[in-house]
């Protein structure tokens, strides 16, 4: 097979791959339900609509396990002022070996205060269509429930920000 099939082959996979998203879905064209049930660290069950940002919400997944997500929230922190500025709102859902590891994971990172930490939840993960293998892994909510970004992978705080504009312009 020749070098010119093989680049065409390749593109048009990155193409439907960028088109249709993970697991055969257009994440821009689905919605997340708002209620779907979410457990905080406190104990406390809400729905995702609860944490639920007024102009959007940022939905990172994470594992204790997972380097990535360590330097991923260091990044996040430097953006907590544009957040709060733009009443977006975050959702941090935790996967690790026991609630212990989450708590100490949590702990140790620092987390704002108004960033809510949820445990893992497969209902909210079957909505998403990913799996625990896919973190660090980001999902944008725009106020009206509609996925407006969804991809696996370290984002780093530019890529967070112009993320951020972009699901508040859709918003619009």
């Amino acid at each position: 097979m020749s070098v010119k099939k093989l680049l065409i082959i390749a593109l048009v996979v990155a193409a439907a791959y960028y088109t249709f998203g993970v697991k055969g879905f257009s994440p821009f064209t689905k919605k997340i339900r708002g209620d779907v049930q979410l457990i905080a660290l406190n104990g406390e069950t809400k729905t995702l609509d609860d944490y639920a940002g007024e102009n959007g919400t940022l939905i990172f997944s994470m594992g204790t396990w997972c380097p990535h997500c360590v330097e991923e929230i260091r990044f996040m922190k430097s953006l907590t002022e544009f957040f709060r500025l733009h009443k977006i709102g975050i959702v941090i859902c935790m996967d690790g070996d026991n609630n212990d590891e989450i708590h100490n994971w949590v702990y140790k990172q620092d987390l704002p205060w108004d960033w809510k930490t949820v445990y893992w939840q497969d209902p909210l993960y079957d909505e998403l269509h990913i799996t625990k293998r896919s973190v660090p892994y980001l999902t944008t909510r725009n106020q009206k429930g509609e996925i407006t970004f969804s991809n696996a992978g370290a984002f780093f705080t530019n890529m967070i920000s112009h993320i951020s504009l972009e699901m508040l312009k859709s918003n619009k």
